[in-house]
């Protein structure tokens, strides 16, 4: 079986064939999506096709021009060359950023798909939904060209579960967003459902690497979604995170005693008295620091033994993650879709 992986830079592309007795060849291509023809795809003859086209296009905080933004262009290329191709890959998965499915593009997407032959299902799916404590919902399309056939019959309508799946059969409900009176037994029932922070944490050899530094912490503090290792959410890590304060993901508490509101509140006024020794002193009483690049991959899904080149710098590292996808949820998507 053959896998061709679109990468979210426009530029880069990965195939992975497994031939019986042969082993695995992983090819790292580094060129402009865009301007490779039909024939070349046709040539790879990948049997599965993976994709995170870039998402700024279609983000809460972005400007949604959808397939008019010219990050697009390489996914509306893909989706001109699917439809010229003669040995058109079997399988699809694509993923992005909650927004896409209002976007243009997804239309596009659907009617070349079914222009195309392909049976799908849209998801939208968190990792919350199999206990892990980090809140990235993202949208997910599973295609399957027939006469294949998916083991549940797709419907019509975004799904927030995976059918015949263990582990996330069930719809997701996130008892703090709705508007309906859930008895506080269901509230637990669905809070302990979700690990803890701590078991995701490492120990940290360089502490200090990770601190947050005064100058944020003066400046930015109040915009942090401050957690602690009890805490059982964390917000979607970004590419922006360690360099940007805010929507980038979450800072760790270590000191679990303190209370972070009453801090904040106290740090406030002593700022607004122009105290800034006392303002950084309460702050640091809270010991607010940033998680490591191996404690953001384990909530990312990673194995423990997954690592990064020596040559990765810590900002290469979380940017790499920020763009990257929950390993965990996408394999439960990837045993559904080749589930007959």
């Amino acid at each position: 079986m053959a896998l061709l992986t679109v990468l979210d830079h426009p530029h880069v592309f990965r195939s992975v064939q497994k031939r019986p007795g042969t082993g695995t060849t992983v090819t790292l291509f580094r060129h402009l999506i865009e301007t490779l023809s039909t024939e070349y795809y046709d040539k790879i003859a990948a049997d599965v096709w993976t994709m995170s086209p870039p998402c700024q296009p279609y983000t809460r905080i972005g400007l949604k021009q959808g397939s008019q933004d010219g990050r697009a262009k390489s996914f509306l290329h893909l989706l001109e060359v699917l439809g010229e191709m003669e040995h058109k890959p079997k399988y699809i998965l694509l993923e992005n950023v909650k927004g896409f499915e209002e976007s243009d593009s997804r239309d596009m997407l659907a009617e070349k798909l079914k222009e195309c032959n392909y049976a799908f299902q849209e998801f939208l799916l968190t990792p919350l939904q199999l206990g892990i404590p980090n809140s990235r919902m993202r949208y997910y399309m599973l295609a399957k060209l027939r006469p294949l056939k998916f083991a549940s019959s797709p419907t019509d309508t975004i799904i927030n579960y995976i059918p015949l799946s263990d582990k996330m059969s069930e719809a997701f409900v996130d008892f703090r967003l709705t508007t309906a009176n859930i008895e506080k037994e269901l509230a637990d029932k669905i809070a302990s459902s979700i690990e803890p922070v701590s078991n995701y944490l490492v120990k940290v050899d360089n502490l200090d690497q990770f601190l947050v530094p005064d100058k944020v912490l003066s400046k930015n503090g109040h915009v942090f979604d401050i957690i602690k290792p009890n805490s059982r959410r964390s917000c979607c890590f970004t590419k922006g995170y360690y360099h940007y304060a805010q929507g980038t993901g979450s800072i760790l508490q270590m000191n679990e005693k303190a209370d972070t509101s009453s801090t904040f509140e106290q740090a406030i006024e002593a700022r607004d008295s122009k105290d800034t020794k006392k303002q950084l002193s309460l702050l640091h009483s809270l010991k607010l620091r940033y998680f490591t690049p191996r404690e953001v991959a384990n909530l990312m899904g990673f194995p423990s033994h997954f690592e990064f080149p020596s040559t990765s710098s810590v900002k290469q590292q979380y940017r790499t993650l920020g763009n990257s996808i929950n390993v965990r949820l996408v394999a439960e998507l990837m045993k559904y879709l080749l589930k007959e």
